[in-house]
Order: C-alpha cells, then sequence, then structure tokens
C-alpha cells in the first residue's frame, strides 16, 4: 500500500506504507543491536588502556599532594613570621594568595581522586566483561590478573 504526498513545491512522492517502513526501521535496529552485542565486550586493550589511565590520575595525584605540601610549609612558615607594620599587609596578602592555591589544588585532588575511582570501577567492569574463551592447546597466560596487585 503506498501514499502519494504533495510537497511544498508540487511534486508528488510515493512512500511504502507505515507497516514496510517500521519493519525496515526495526529489522535496522535489530541488526545495530546485534552488532553491538558483540563490539560492546571490554578487550584486553581497553584493560591496558584503562591500567594507563590509572597510572596517569595516581601520577597526577601525587604531584598535586607533594606541590601542596610545600605550599603549605610555605604558608605555615609565613603565618609563624614576625610581623612588623611595614610588612604586615605583603604578609597577609600572600598568605592569602597561597592560600587560595591551596584551595584550588584540595579541589584538584579531590577531582583526580573521583576519575580515579571512576576508572578503577571501570577497569574492574572491563575485566569481569573480558572473556577468556577456552582454545585447546593455547598457552594460558600466567600473570593476567598481576596487575590487580599494582593497583592502590
Amino acid at each position: 500500500m503506498e501514499k502519494i504526498i504533495t510537497t511544498e513545491t508540487g511534486e508528488r512522492k510515493t512512500n511504502k506504507s507505515n507497516l514496510i517502513r517500521n519493519l525496515s526501521i526495526f529489522t535496522l535496529c535489530w541488526a545495530l543491536a546485534l552488532s553491538n552485542a558483540s563490539c560492546g565486550k571490554a578487550t584486553q586493550k581497553d584493560v591496558a588502556d584503562q591500567q594507563k589511565k590509572i597510572e596517569s590520575l595516581s601520577f597526577q595525584i601525587s604531584h598535586y599532594i607533594n606541590a601542596r605540601k610545600e605550599l603549605v610549609s610555605d604558608y605555615n612558615k609565613l603565618l609563624q613570621y614576625p610581623k612588623t607594620d611595614s610588612n604586615k599587609a605583603d604578609i597577609e596578602r600572600s598568605l592569602a594568595q597561597i592560600y587560595e592555591v591551596i584551595s584550588d589544588y584540595d579541589e584538584k585532588i579531590k577531582d583526580l581522586a573521583e576519575d580515579k575511582l571512576e576508572a578503577i570501577d571501570d577497569l574492574n567492569e572491563y575485566i569481569s566483561d573480558t572473556e577468556v574463551l577456552f582454545i585447546p592447546n593455547k598457552p594460558i597466560d600466567p600473570n593476567r590478573w598481576d596487575f590487580l596487585l599494582t593497583i592502590k
């Protein structure tokens, strides 16, 4: 069953019936779903990439923590520095600036820690998604799970 549609320019078009169109859409969606089901599994490369991401996040966290410790040390030293009328305003301005940077670092550390926890969750999900298929006469990797020993 076909419908005839007239466009604004006066052209006449014929469309397939709704049943055939819906069937085509359903078939396309089903094919896409099946293709995603086979492609959606995590691979060993995904696991390795996620491990690298966790290492990068860990490095960034340690960098900000160490930099923050130095700033806190400077802040505490400046806090103990003898104040006079001539340097009081400069010391207070410096303390405020250092405190602002420390606060920024606190936020960055918090955000990176959240990202790391999400990355670890993703890694665990990837690991559970990877399936080891039994293929006779294929060597088994004895170090498959060693990376779990390095995650802190």
